[in-house]
């Protein structure tokens, strides 16, 4: 960079800072409240009330209300912060916040309870779109609840302020359907405070901060991420893709170090007429400015409440995470947690709604998972869960009984916040004993048990070890069930409600309906020894689920791994396992025995890219059993293994009779063994031109190729099918047979 480039680069940043000092001390000279203390506001009674702003450096900033008063002074970036005493329900009062020449008066303001509400669209939902609303509003007044609403905003980087709101407004008819631009306030936040307001008998205030569509990711604080290990991916992204953080800092810092060195380079390059070399690349915009990005809605329509005081938060949202099952427990407590650090209050309460049963018309048991996850959250202290499953629309995402939804979440408050004596959790799973064939289950929160229609209890499937689900018939014993399954003589696992439709009967003595679960777990070995009892002598080596393999460094990460126990004992023979099951709770399963083609037990398993444990050769003396029909009767003297981490094509390998060049089949030629690629576990009836098993495309996930026969669509032997998104579970298993 030559001299005179540099000085007006110089010139250039000098200039642009001056004026950035100059606009912020013109902001800062005007005393001003952030956008949430308005008219009207409620203030959290019985705790330090916190008020801040902005204003001229170094005034002094007085802040009073009622009789309590405090003051401080104004730090160099402008910015104050007070803390007022606490008060005891009341009002109206007024605030006045005062400096050198300005004075703010906010005008009837009231002590009582405050509580934040978020979430996606059941949470923003209209009163206008509820059950009997014209009713409700034409009745709703009351001077005692008070609301205001953040409107929609994204950002990449924390937000001092607010930018738009519905302000703060008494209950009336008029502000409940008017208000966010005659959108009309959030249905949930409002029957949460009508009922909290009627119990405790003090004003209360619900800020409602909610979006429709969207994940929990955008709602959850940046430093919140990198607290938990399963989230390391989001706390990367966001750490380096926000502007003003250190390590897009430092990145831009280096980034300016090369182009320093790349100009006289270039210029060399110019004068030689000669090709310049690369510039280095950095990111010239965010890619955290979606409503769907992490951080981005917490910066915006978050980080500006922070720290107005308040008791808690009601969280209604999840139906965007479908999909993601324990994950999503993890996500809860980044959120959850996150909140809770930024406002430095630790008990800051949470009380959030399980979402209701909804047909999405795939992926049946993804809803379920997602149910479990929010049970597991209940594990934080100070949460609490409204279950209504009681009171959905399986035709509708937005049930339109918002009612009972938010006195859902006002009972968990009254009893856990307020410590009043009132029925709030619903029938939640404790534990299950088995006595021959029945199951007794034991819950929490049920002094007695009972359905909503007077019927058998609904919903209950039971599980022996063969890994199948059974519909179960249910009978209440006082607060237990108990439950058989024609079919299952030894129960070893239960199912509630696990059905994205389900809408089950049971409820507890106060009519709050029993939360979805699973418990017990299926032997992995369990639909083997089921299915193919004659496989008594051979022993477990490696299992996992190829439906949704784990192959980093395409390895596959086993669920279990028993090799070592095997040391140097001769092999006698091999089988391999395939055990299917899908949303229906259908199965499919193949086992297929053989001669081993390897002594080496480590190369049994999945294939791994390494010299030597690539094959594709004839194998001898097989036996198949299987429960999709068309597969050849056992025994079968000679058949085919293609068995290879590598990438391979369709051109017939090794010339077997029958084999096309142009069709992935039972004959492919494959490339270097020793380069991760697609991936092939096969095994092949060569004499009638059928693929017995098959798993492909190891690193794939849900992605992956997993058959049990031909595949009637496309490449006979699965490749390329991504068929295991056909599948909600299934199991691999290799097993062998040693010598005594």
């Amino acid at each position: 960079m030559n001299l005179r480039t540099t000085h007006a680069l110089r010139r250039i940043t000098l200039g642009v800072a001056a004026a950035l000092l100059f606009s912020t001390q013109l902001v800062a000279a005007e005393l001003k409240l952030p956008a949430i203390f308005a008219d009207h506001a409620v203030l959290q009674q019985k705790a330090p009330i916190a008020v801040w702003g902005w204003g001229e450096a170094g005034q002094q900033v007085t802040a009073t209300l009622g009789n309590g008063m405090t003051t401080g002074t104004i730090a160099e970036d402008g910015s104050w912060s007070l803390a007022l005493p606490s008060m005891n329900a009341g009002g109206p009062y007024a605030l006045r916040v005062s400096s050198k020449d300005s004075t703010i008066t906010l005008e009837d303001i009231l002590i009582g309870e405050v509580w934040l509400a978020s979430g996606q669209s059941n949470m923003q939902w209209s009163i206008k779109q509820t059950d009997d609303w014209e009713a409700e509003v034409a009745q709703c007044a009351n001077d005692n609840i008070r609301f205001a609403m953040v409107y929609r905003e994204v950002s990449a980087t924390p937000l001092d302020d607010l930018r738009a709101l519905t302000p703060w407004a008494a209950c009336s008819s008029e502000s409940m359907v008017n208000c966010y631009n005659g959108a009309g306030f959030s249905a949930v936040s409002y029957y949460f405070a009508k009922h909290l307001q009627a119990d405790l008998g003090v004003p209360v205030g619900v800020i409602n901060t909610s979006w429709g569509g969207t994940r929990i990711e955008p709602w959850t604080p940046p430093e919140a991420f990198g607290k938990l290990p399963a989230l390391s991916d989001i706390d990367k992204l966001v750490r380096e893709n926000t502007p003003n953080g250190p390590e897009y800092q430092a990145a831009l810092q280096k980034a300016i170090a090369e182009v320093e060195a790349w100009i006289p380079n270039a210029q060399q390059a110019l004068a030689g007429g000669e090709f310049a070399p690369s510039l280095p690349t950095i990111a010239s915009k965010s890619v955290l400015t979606d409503r769907q990005s992490p951080t981005a809605l917490f910066n915006a329509m978050v980080n500006p409440l922070v720290p107005y005081t308040n008791r808690g938060f009601i969280w209604y949202q999840g139906e965007s995470n479908r999909g993601e099952g324990m994950l999503y427990r993890d996500k809860m407590e980044a959120l959850i947690n996150g909140w809770r650090g930024r406002w430095k209050q630790d008990d800051l309460a949470c009380y959030f709604v399980q979402l209701a049963p909804f047909d999405y018309g795939n992926s049946p048991r993804a809803l379920p998972e997602i149910w479990e996850a929010q049970t597991a959250t209940l594990a934080l202290p100070h949460t609490g869960m409204a279950v209504i499953n009681d009171i959905g629309n399986i035709k509708n995402i937005h049930p339109t009984n918002k009612n009972d939804v938010g006195k859902r979440l006002a009972l968990l408050a009254l009893k856990d916040t307020y410590g009043k004596d009132v029925k709030a959790e619903s029938p939640r799973f404790d534990r299950f004993e088995v006595t021959g064939n029945t199951m007794r289950i034991f819950f929490n929160y049920a002094e007695s048990l009972q359905t909503r229609d007077g019927n058998p209890p609904t919903w209950f499937t039971l599980c022996g070890p063969d890994g199948v689900y059974h519909d179960a018939t249910a009978a209440i014993d006082g607060a237990t069930l108990t439950l058989t399954a024609e079919g299952v003589d030894t129960p070893v696992a239960v199912r509630f409600a696990w059905d994205h439709i389900a809408e089950p009967n049971l409820m507890n003595e106060a009519g709050l309906p029993a939360s979805a679960f699973r418990a017990g777990s299926v032997p992995i070995e369990g639909a083997l020894r089921h299915h193919v009892p004659e496989a008594a002598e051979f022993e477990l080596v490696y299992a996992f689920d190829p439906t949704n393999p784990v192959a980093p460094d395409s390895r596959i990460q086993y669920d279990v791994d028993q090799h070592a126990v095997f040391g140097a004992k001769t092999i006698e023979r091999v089988a391999y396992f395939l055990h299917l099951v899908d949303a229906d709770e259908n199965t499919q399963w193949v086992y297929v025995e053989m001669d081993p083609f390897t002594q080496e037990i480590t190369r049994l398993g999945a294939p791994m890219p390494d010299k030597g444990a690539a094959f594709q050769q004839d194998v001898k003396n097989l036996i198949v059993k299987s429960s999709v029909k068309g597969l050849a009767a056992s025994p079968i003297a000679v058949g085919a293994i293609e068995f290879w981490a590598c990438n391979y094509g369709p051109e017939a390998g090794r010339n077997l009779p029958g084999a096309k060049a142009d069709k992935y089949d039972f004959d492919d030629t494959f490339a270097n063994e020793t380069a991760p690629g697609y991936g092939s576990l096969q095994i092949h009836d060569v004499a009638n031109k059928t693929t017995l098993l098959a798993f492909n495309n190891f690193r794939a996930g849900r992605d992956a190729d997993v058959g049990i026969g031909n595949n009637p669509e496309g490449n006979p032997d699965w490749t390329f099918s991504k068929s295991a998104q056909k599948w909600t579970s299934g199991t691999l298993m290799v097993l062998v047979k040693t010598a005594k």
